[in-house]
């Protein structure tokens, strides 16, 4: 099947071995594969605040700290796209361990160059690029991996499992950073660039092939032409296409919550500390959440998670108008995360289940640039509506778009029946909306 006639329904196809499968804590291959990411996501959050306190200790601007940290983010926007061609196109398992290699000479540099007294400016926003290139062309290939080390009917789990690996990380990293920082600047860039080599040596005894099918000759298609097939079979699919508009449109409010906590705690007068502290709080319920989402995907119909999130985080969203401390809001904040995982989990099996290995990259890679187009404009809205009608009116204007999107969610037919995932045959798949 080709990326010209594919069908308008895609069936799901078999991502495993046909015969039963060994639970998740002894799959050798998923064990290696989620080992090999937690490092390296660890070892991201550590330089993650090791970039910015190393430009100032070495120039004092701030601003020269925040282009590090857009220099590390813009490939995304770059290479977002062409990344999944190229997964899709090169070997998956090379182009990892390539990309791995990559960063970790890249953030060796930076190790070296403090030894040596010989570190610039210019060199550290050479490596952040170097960093956060290599970085997006791993992503869509490591999607494909993990298509082929579990079976279909496991993929829900092992999506669950590895967002407790991003929450996990994304706590533990910064403060071990923070801390490895202040006894020496080098250290969280030696652990960053250990983890890139943990990583390589994992992926590389992982034993399961990472596709299905021979890797395609390269000079068949160009990348102008590859990435449109992978864009033009998503929107030909009435799923893929509205969940990852669903995404992109809840995200809106998602990541505009922190300004809003942030706003509302400085205009009460509550201090910078007790502020960090509560949103530290809230993305512990995000950790808490991808723990049970591992619990909740193996149980809850995935067409009910569809659809439910939206409203789970409209309902939530109106205590904030009652809530009488920045504390109360951080709680709902951390509600409202704790059901972020068994979503995002849940629409990323669907991905890797209905798409074909050869457009897999590609299509995963669309999903993501689709869905993380609003994510700069959120805080920027929210911070216009927070200075010009205030705290209040912020709120309820989230709450309705909240709304909005959860309606359209559970009206359009496309999100209310969702194509059935393995393991989900002999449940109900008909939500039941209030």
């Amino acid at each position: 099947m080709t990326a010209r006639d594919e069908p308008s329904a895609p069936a799901p196809e078999s991502a495993g071995p046909a015969e039963i499968p060994v639970p998740l804590s002894r799959n050798r291959d998923f064990t290696l594969l989620w080992v090999s990411q937690l490092a390296s996501v660890l070892g991201s959050r550590m330089s993650y605040v090791g970039y910015p306190l190393l430009v100032l200790s070495l120039t004092g601007s701030p601003v020269l700290a925040g282009l590090v940290a857009t220099a590390r983010g813009a490939p995304q926007w770059l290479l977002g796209l062409p990344a999944g061609f190229f997964a899709d196109r090169w070997d998956r398992r090379r182009l990892m361990l390539t990309c791995d290699l990559v960063r970790f000479v890249a953030l060796a540099s930076i190790v070296g160059g403090l030894a040596t007294g010989w570190l610039t400016y210019p060199h550290i926003i050479v490596v952040a690029l170097v960093e956060g290139s290599a970085t997006v062309l791993f992503s869509p290939a490591e999607v494909g991996a993990l298509r082929h080390v579990v079976p279909a009917s496991q993929l829900r789990s092992a999506t669950a499992r590895n967002e407790s690996r991003e929450y996990g990380a994304m706590l533990a990293g910064p403060p071990i950073g923070g801390t490895l920082f202040s006894i020496a600047a080098l250290l969280p860039f030696l652990g960053d660039a250990l983890s890139y080599l943990v990583s390589y040596v994992t992926v590389s005894m992982i034993k399961t092939r990472f596709r299905s099918a021979p890797v395609p000759d390269t000079k068949a298609l160009s990348l102008i032409s590859g990435v449109r097939d992978g864009l033009r079979w998503l929107f030909r699919q009435p799923f893929l296409r509205g969940s990852a508009l669903m995404v992109a449109a809840t995200n809106l409010v998602g990541n505009g919550m922190p300004t809003l906590l942030v706003v509302i705690g400085h205009e009460s007068g509550t201090s910078a500390a007790v502020v960090g502290t509560v949103l530290t709080v809230a993305a512990v319920g995000g950790l808490l959440g991808s723990f049970a989402a591992t619990w909740a995907a193996e149980r809850i119909p995935a067409s009910w998670i569809v659809i439910g999130f939206p409203w789970v985080w409209a309902a939530l969203l109106p205590i904030l108008l009652v809530a009488g401390n920045i504390v109360v809001m951080g709680v709902v904040f951390g509600l409202m995360l704790a059901a972020a995982p068994l979503w995002n989990s849940v629409l990323s099996t669907y991905r890797i289940v209905l798409v074909p290995d050869e457009l897999l990259g590609r299509v995963d890679s669309a999903c993501r640039f689709i869905s993380q187009s609003a994510t700069p404009l959120s805080p920027l809205l929210a911070g216009v509506l927070l200075q010009f009608y205030g705290s209040t009116t912020t709120v309820l204007v989230m709450l309705g778009w909240l709304v909005l999107v959860a309606l359209v969610g559970t009206v359009v037919p496309a999100l209310r029946h969702p194509p059935v995932l393995p393991g989900d045959e002999k449940q109900p798949s008909d939500p039941v909306v209030a």
